[in-house]
């Protein structure tokens, strides 16, 4: 199993909405090195549909650029889709170049029938107000994206609850010599979702050199806002989270008018290698699930294929991404226990053999002064792991798709590093960080892990909360086992299910 994308196709950012029980995704997209076949594609808003968020079904692009010379002749950048009455009012970030800047503005199509869309005779809907951000009429002296731009993008449209009319977010800059003043998510409101009043911005951060595709909601009382960011924006070391090139960032208020404000160091998800991009949620059955870009590190960039969901749920004052149904139900069968299985003996050429004790289903790694693996003889490749993990070391975990006759060829390890309060993916045996994420371990603690390795992409949750995505080619099958070092380590319960 893979994450999806269409044949010769990079998805880039998504967005989501509900019909008769399929749920549709509008995507950016660039063609895939080697298909020139799709060059056409790219810049285009591309289409696919899903029953279970899972598996996607492609469709023919739904908006193509515009003619030369028109405001939406550059790339169609990313927005959403709002239904009411049966019609889709599709909102896209349009980008059209005078001279040396990119003037970005609210392009609107509409469509009864998901399919054919058509260009609003209002459209663009929206053209930032001189008076309350920077404009192609009152610039700013910054420069972002490495170009001159002009923001006005990434709308997301809500309905007022208390009223007859339309909030809408979108990023754009207040008037500032200051990269992290300027960057906002202003606010407007509209009555028939193509006439839009401009009002003062309700997200100022005041932190982050950009912050971009603002996504709106209502959840268990409170108002929430996420927005991308990160340290690829020429900031350093702004977020919760400060060696991530990029994050999710959550924001609350106590009305869709805000003012939003950030719930610091609580990121949605992220990555030190470009890892989860564009963070959409989507209103599913009284549930809401976000979604993201899963990149697959092309050099440096974020394109990639959509990745797999999660359940947003209110703990305390943040909001998490949960495991879900909808990844349980991508497990078809049991490959595996640790309770009919016996570990293989380590004669040192996987490292240190430590002392290791199996009881039933259960396993005590110890090993004092260095790290130790222990692996069972088997040979999975794509499959959800579960097992608890009680550290009483420095780090503890689960390794996967060992392969070879010892370390030096190499295996994945997902790590619970109690020293620096860190989970880590890594691989033996000089251990680099291919993705981390602060989180609070202790030892003594248990902990609940689940590992979905689906081809080149893995996902790692931590007592039930999605802490890494990453992209990482190498090992592409092998044994599983367990990791204790400097210390004891506890493991149970482990099984390996297969997926579809």
């Amino acid at each position: 199993m893979n994450c999806f994308h269409p044949d010769g196709i990079y998805v880039w950012d998504t967005w989501y909405y509900e019909h008769n029980g399929e749920i549709h995704c509008t995507f950016l997209q660039q063609a895939r090195p080697g298909h020139p076949e799709r060059n056409g594609e790219t810049g285009a808003l591309g289409h696919a549909v899903s029953k279970d968020l899972v598996h996607w079904e492609h469709r023919p692009s739904v908006l193509y650029p515009g003619k030369a010379g028109s405001y939406d002749d550059g790339d169609l950048w990313t927005g959403c889709t709002f239904l009411k009455d049966g019609r889709r009012y599709m909102y896209y970030t349009a980008n059209h170049r005078i001279g040396d800047i990119n003037d970005s503005s609210i392009g609107l199509a509409v469509s009864d029938d998901g399919i054919n869309y058509v260009r609003h005779p209002e459209s663009p809907v929206i053209r930032c107000n001189p008076e309350l951000y920077a404009s192609y009429e009152n610039q700013i002296r910054l420069i972002g994206h490495g170009e001159k731009l002009i923001d006005c993008r990434d709308l997301c449209v809500v309905k007022d609850p208390d009223g007859d009319g339309y909030y809408g977010y979108f990023a754009a800059r207040v008037h500032s010599d200051s990269c992290a003043a300027s960057s906002v998510i202003a606010l407007a409101y509209s009555h028939d979702l193509v006439h839009w009043e401009q009002r003062k911005p309700c997200f100022i951060p005041d932190r982050y050199g950009c912050v971009e595709v603002p996504d709106v909601f209502f959840l268990d009382g409170k108002w929430w806002m996420l927005c991308l960011t990160g340290n690829m924006y020429g900031q350093r070391y702004c977020t919760g989270q400060p060696d991530w090139s990029l994050a999710t960032i959550q924001a609350c208020a106590d009305s869709p008018e805000g003012p939003f404000t950030e719930v610091f160091g609580h990121e949605i998800l992220g990555s030190v290698n470009w890892q989860g991009f564009c963070s959409k949620t989507l209103q599913l059955n009284g549930k809401r699930y976000v979604f993201h870009t899963q990149g697959e590190d092309v050099c440096g960039s974020h394109f990639g294929s959509i990745g797999l969901p999660a359940e947003l749920v209110r703990t305390g004052d943040h909001l998490s991404p949960m495991w879900c149904e909808q990844l349980e139900n991508m497990k078809t069968g049991l490959i595996f226990s640790s309770d009919s299985s016996a570990l293989l003996e380590n004669d040192g050429r996987w490292g240190t053999p430590g002392s290791w004790n199996s009881d039933g289903g259960s396993v005590t790694g110890y090993c004092p002064d260095d790290w130790s693996i222990r692996l069972y003889d088997t040979d999975c490749t794509d499959c959800i792991i579960e097992a608890t993990v009680t550290p009483e070391c420095e780090a503890a975990g689960i390794v996967l798709r060992a392969e070879g006759k010892d370390c030096r060829a190499g295996a994945y390890v997902v790590l619970l590093d109690t020293l620096r309060g860190e989970v880590w993916f890594t691989a033996t045996r000089e251990f680099p960080v291919i993705e981390k994420k602060k989180i609070s371990v202790e030892c003594k603690q248990k902990y609940d892990m689940k590992i979905i390795a689906c081809g080149d992409i893995f996902y790692v949750f931590v007592n039930g909360i999605r802490c890494l995505q990453l992209f990482c080619p190498g090992h592409s099958r092998g044994k599983i086992g367990y990791y204790t070092e400097r210390g004891t380590a506890g493991f149970g319960n482990l099984s390996v299910f297969s997926i579809d």
